[in-house]
């Protein structure tokens, strides 16, 4: 399928001299459904964080049968984003929005992913292709209720590198960096300064909570309504002494390759071949469910050269620095939270959760705290989506936001 170029809407001229030259490894939407090898081509990264470099039609199946389609105009894009260090990197994602009508102008919602896997066939773009995307439901609520949404790819999935997974910086950029490629994007005929909010539940929850404190800073022009965060994991110190050895202990591996790779660390001396073979697996072959079936109650004790866990070595340098660097509630929202969370939550305690509504709450941010008792992680993202839908509406329209600071 051909990409094209899309130029930025409300500039006269022709884009100025790029920044770099970025060779990047693509599946098109032909590729993708074929499962032929996907395109090798260089492109050209333009000057200002959230244009779009590429974009073509795309699908969002709601099952792996491709039986039910959601109606929607459906955009796979590329676009320009930031790692953690300020580098300009390309990524990819999707734009959806619905065929039905909203009053104008119509809300863009800034759709953070939970954990999809570290592969390249996990990323988000490919998964709602192929009717695999586990959370198509939250998804398909959010554009019945005829808003747009754009739905980040994250470094490193599906674009060279691999996905730094957990790094806050990163995923907070690349979700606000979506949200300016889907105002810039012309075959999306979205408004370019119109209301925007930010969702996301467990990895997205912190990626949402992330770009809710760096949009006074880093994208100032987005009119953000509001933010809704999900089981956020806040705190890395404490969810990786949750998750190490549990049924989700893959999650746990997940984050210390995500982030050594953000950080340059090379793990493999920390481990045995035995564990440098699961590491590799669950980097480069297995999305989330197939990751958790196939290494459930993963401990890190039994991956590691000298047989402690590696949640020991997080409290020395230099991962001490870098676990500190992904502390959430330090920085100040402008706009109003909705922060949802399970005290039966299996994967990132709730205290977590807690712990930074009041953080948030003492900077000043509204924050609305609702804890409730869905049993499970993953049980819990329906009780976000199902609340966190009239407290949208209330933000696009304009009424007070509710707190419990």
């Amino acid at each position: 399928m051909l990409i094209r170029r899309v130029p930025r809407r409300r500039v006269a001229a022709a884009l100025a001299a790029t920044c770099a030259v970025f060779t990047v490894t693509v599946a098109s939407g032909e590729s993708a459904a074929t499962g032929s090898d996907p395109e090798v081509r260089q492109v050209r990264l333009p000057d200002s964080n959230g244009d779009v470099i590429s974009s073509e039609p795309g699908v969002f199946h709601l099952d792996p049968l491709k039986a039910v389609t959601v109606d929607a105009n459906v955009q796979r894009i590329m676009y320009r984003t930031t790692d953690r260090t300020g580098m300009p990197i390309a990524i990819t994602g999707t734009v959806l929005v619905p065929n039905k009508a909203h009053a104008a102008p119509r809300p863009i919602i800034g759709f953070a992913p939970g954990t999809q896997g570290l592969a390249d066939k996990c990323a988000p773009s490919r998964q709602l292709a192929d009717g695999t995307e586990y959370e198509a439901l939250p998804l398909k609520a959010l554009l019945d209720e005829g808003y747009a949404v754009v739905v980040t790819d994250y470094q490193g999935l599906g674009t060279p590198g691999v996905h730094t997974y957990m790094d806050r910086e990163a995923q907070g950029r690349a979700v606000l960096d979506s949200v300016r490629a889907a105002q810039r994007l012309a075959a999306a005929g979205l408004p370019d300064d119109g209301p925007v909010a930010l969702y996301g539940y467990s990895q997205g929850g912190g990626a949402s909570a992330s770009a809710a404190e760096l949009a006074p800073t880093y994208a100032p022009e987005l009119k953000v309504r509001g933010a809704v965060v999900g089981a956020p994991p806040a705190d890395m110190s404490k969810v990786a002494d949750s998750m190490d050895g549990s049924a989700y202990g893959a999650f746990f591996n997940y984050a210390l390759t995500g982030l050594s790779a953000s950080y340059g660390i090379d793990t493999a001396p920390y481990l045995t071949a035995h564990g440098r073979r699961v590491t590799n697996d669950l980097r480069d072959n297995l999305c989330t469910t197939q990751a958790l079936a196939k290494y459930p109650f993963l401990n890190s004790r039994f991956l590691t050269a000298d047989g402690r866990p590696l949640t020991e070595r997080l409290k020395r340098a230099p991962w001490d620095r870098i676990v500190a660097d992904q502390q959430l509630g330090r920085r100040t929202p402008a706009a109003p939270v909705l922060l949802s969370h399970s005290a039966l939550d299996d994967v990132v305690p709730q205290q977590v959760g807690r712990t930074l509504a009041a953080d948030w709450c003492r900077r000043g941010t509204t924050v609305k705290f609702s804890g409730n008792h869905v049993p499970g992680h993953i049980a819990a993202t329906a009780a976000t989506s199902s609340e966190g839908l009239p407290w949208l509406a209330d933000r696009f329209a304009g009424r007070s936001a509710p707190s419990t600071c």
